[in-house]
C-alpha cells in the first residue's frame, strides 16, 4: 500500500486538537439559548409579528440578524466537526475489516449508551406526565414547542428505541435526537473511507466525488459534512499547510472568515430567505431548505479552516469553560431539552399563575435552569458519558485482541 502523504505536526501542542472542544462547547451553548428562547419568545426565531412579547420588533429583529442566524448553522458545524473529530482519532488505524467492525462498534456503544439512557429518561417523564410543553407554548405562542410529547410509546417500542436508537426515530422521547441516525451513518461513512482509502494518494478526489454525488444526487446532504470534515483533517495535515508564509495565510485566515459569515448567515426558511439580500444565493433547481443546508456547510467548514490555520483564533477558543463544555456537550445535548419540556416549562406556568410577569417568569425560569443543567449535565456526564467511553474502548479493545488471537 503506497505510504501516506508528508504528515506534518500539529502548531498546537495536543496532538488530539483538544482546542476543537472549545468550539463544540460554545456551539452547545448556543444550541441551548436558542432552544430557550425560541420556546418563550417565538418570534425571535421566526419573525413572526403575531407571537412577540417584547416591544417594538426586537425579536423580529433579532430573528433575521446574524447574531441569531450564526445560531441556527450549528447543526451543520456539529456535522463537519464530526467527520474531522474521527479522522482525528481513527485516522491511524490499521486497515482491513476487523479493525473497521471494531471501531463502528466502538462508536456505536459510545453513541448509543447515552443515547438509551436518555431515551429512558424520557419515557420515565412521559409515563410521570412531567412535560409541561403544551401548556407553556399556548402561554408563549410558540406553537413549534407544543407538538412534541403528545403520547407515551408502547414498552416493546421503548425497548425496541432504546436499544437501536441509533437506527430509528426516537424523537419521540426527545425531539433533539433526530440529528443522532445521521451521526451514526456519518461516522459509518467516514470510519469505512478511513478503512479503504486513508493511506491512498489521491484520496481527496474520491472525498470530493463522493461530496458531488450525494450533492447532484439529491442524497441527504448532511453528510456531505462529514465528507468534507474528513477532507479538512486531511489537507490541515499537509506538510505544505504549515509552509504557508505569514501574509499569505493572513490572506486566507480573512478570506475563509468572510465567507463563513456570508454562508453561515443565510437565513433559515422561516426568516424569508427570499428577501433581496439573499436573493442572489439562490440555487437554480434547488429547494430552499437544501440551499440552507448547502451554505450553512460550506460556512461551517470555512469557520473550522480558518480556526485550524490560526493560532490567535485557536487562543480564543482553547478556553478552560469552553473546553469543560465541549467534553460535557453530549451531556448537555441529551438533557437540556428534556427540562426545557418538563421543569423549566412547569416553573414558568407557576411563576405566571402567581401573578409574576411574563419577563420576570421567563427570566427567574432562566436563572434557575442554570444551576440545574450544570448538575444534571455533570452527572450525566460522569455516571453515563465517561462509562460509555470506557465500554467503548473494552468493546473496540475485544474485538482488535480476537484479531490478534
Amino acid at each position: 500500500m503506497p505510504t501516506n502523504p508528508p504528515i506534518r505536526q500539529s502548531t498546537n501542542p495536543s496532538p488530539r486538537l483538544n482546542f476543537l472542544d472549545g468550539l463544540r462547547g460554545l456551539a452547545a451553548l448556543g444550541v441551548v439559548a436558542h432552544h430557550f428562547s425560541a420556546a418563550f419568545y417565538p418570534s425571535s426565531m421566526t419573525g413572526d409579528p403575531g407571537t412577540t412579547h417584547l416591544p417594538g420588533t426586537w425579536e423580529a429583529g433579532f430573528a433575521a440578524s446574524p447574531l441569531h442566524i450564526l445560531l441556527n448553522f450549528r447543526v451543520c458545524f456539529f456535522f463537519v466537526l464530526s467527520g474531522l473529530v474521527l479522522a482525528e482519532s481513527a485516522g491511524r488505524m490499521p486497515r482491513g475489516l476487523r479493525p473497521l467492525l471494531a471501531q463502528l462498534a466502538r462508536r456505536y456503544v459510545r453513541l448509543g449508551a447515552p443515547l438509551a439512557v436518555g431515551v429512558a429518561l424520557a419515557w420515565g417523564l412521559l409515563r410521570a406526565g412531567a412535560f409541561r410543553n403544551e401548556a407553556a407554548a399556548v402561554a408563549s405562542g410558540a406553537a413549534w414547542f407544543g407538538q412534541f410529547w403528545r403520547w407515551v410509546p408502547a414498552p416493546g417500542t421503548f425497548v425496541a428505541d432504546a436499544l437501536g436508537g441509533l437506527l430509528r426515530n426516537t424523537t419521540a422521547y426527545n425531539p433533539v435526537l433526530w440529528t443522532m441516525p445521521i451521526e451514526w451513518l456519518g461516522s459509518v461513512l467516514v470510519l469505512g473511507l478511513l478503512a479503504l482509502v486513508g493511506g491512498r494518494r489521491g484520496r481527496l478526489v474520491l472525498y470530493v466525488a463522493l461530496a458531488l454525488a450525494f450533492t447532484l444526487g439529491r442524497l441527504n446532504f448532511y453528510y456531505v459534512a462529514f465528507l468534507l470534515g474528513l477532507g479538512l483533517h486531511d489537507v490541515y495535515r499537509r506538510a505544505w499547510v504549515a509552509a504557508l508564509p505569514a501574509p499569505g495565510r493572513r490572506l486566507l485566515i480573512a478570506g475563509l472568515l468572510l465567507l463563513a459569515l456570508a454562508s453561515a448567515s443565510h437565513p433559515q426558511i422561516f426568516y424569508r430567505a427570499d428577501r433581496a439580500a439573499f436573493a442572489w444565493m439562490r440555487l437554480p433547481g434547488v429547494s430552499p431548505d437544501r440551499t440552507v443546508q448547502f451554505y450553512h456547510t460550506i460556512g461551517a467548514v470555512a469557520l473550522l479552516a480558518a480556526v485550524l490555520l490560526s493560532a490567535r483564533l485557536r487562543s480564543l477558543t482553547d478556553v478552560g469553560l469552553l473546553r469543560r463544555v465541549g467534553k460535557r456537550a453530549f451531556a448537555l445535548y441529551i438533557t437540556h431539552f428534556l427540562w426545557l419540556g418538563s421543569g423549566a416549562s412547569a416553573l414558568f406556568l407557576a411563576l405566571r399563575a402567581g401573578g409574576a410577569g411574563y419577563h420576570s417568569s421567563f427570566g427567574c425560569m432562566t436563572l434557575a435552569s442554570v444551576p440545574v443543567l450544570v448538575v444534571s449535565t455533570e452527572l450525566f456526564y460522569r455516571w453515563i458519558d465517561v462509562p460509555s467511553h470506557q465500554l467503548a474502548r473494552r468493546v473496540s479493545g475485544f474485538l482488535m485482541k480476537e484479531r490478534k488471537n
